[in-house]
């Protein structure tokens, strides 16, 4: 029996970026429903949700591919609507493809938060003597990212580098990270990949996890026939 996952990016879909390389690691007899928040909307549509002072910044992707920063606050009420879409789709599970902290959502199936698995990973796997590496999307991220996860360990350092740009900027990134020594090393961004890992590997020699690989592992648990 086929299962129908339905995945909910908060930029618009199809995510080419992301999506085939969870899908083959969730595995087969599993259909993938995507839908984007900023699915229709035009260019001043997007715009409009650019964040304001003091407003949380998301950074995703469009399309075309290209990249654009948005307030979490202005897409929280379109996640809900695709939420509600893929529910009359009739999808079995529900994964919202970002790491950032939401509301629980409405929804007749189970919702999952990239975010809450993969914190609870990172809590499985280090102590609070152990530094932790973050790499994040944009530099207004990292100290917010950073607070979030003292919880975990007092030895949280943060850096940035786009995933959707060339890769000098994620070795930048890496020689920047390295100068801390982490114990373990999160790139805690959905659209970071295993390409963007192994660079993070090669500069640190440290070991390095990818979000949207953890997810899709849990995934494939939960969808096993």
């Amino acid at each position: 029996m086929t299962s129908r996952l339905g995945m909910v990016t908060v930029g618009q879909s199809p995510r080419s970026d992301i999506v085939p390389a969870m899908s083959a690691m969730i595995g087969p007899g599993v259909a993938v429903v995507e839908k984007g928040a900023l699915d229709g909307l035009s260019g001043d549509g997007i715009q409009s949700l650019a964040p304001t002072e003091g407003q949380t910044v998301l950074c995703t992707r469009l399309a075309c591919g290209e990249e654009v920063v948005i307030s979490k606050q202005g897409v929280i009420p379109l996640v809900q609507k695709r939420i509600e879409e893929l529910n009359g789709e009739g999808v079995d599970l529900i994964l919202l493809l970002c790491t950032g902290q939401f509301p629980r959502f409405e929804s007749r199936v189970l919702v999952l938060t990239a975010q809450e698995i993969v914190d609870r990973a990172i809590q499985a796997v280090i102590g609070d003597a152990d530094t932790l590496g973050l790499v994040v999307p944009l530099a207004e991220q990292e100290a917010e990212m950073r607070e979030k996860l003292l919880h975990i360990t007092p030895n949280v350092v943060a850096v940035s580098a786009s995933p959707y740009a060339a890769d000098e900027g994620i070795k930048g990134a890496a020689e920047q990270l390295n100068q801390y020594s982490p114990d373990l090393i999160v790139l805690y961004c959905m659209g970071f990949n295993r390409a963007h890992r192994r660079i993070f590997r090669q500069v640190t020699g440290k070991p390095a996890i990818v979000a949207n690989s953890m997810v899709s592992r849990t995934l494939a648990e939960l969808l096993a026939p």
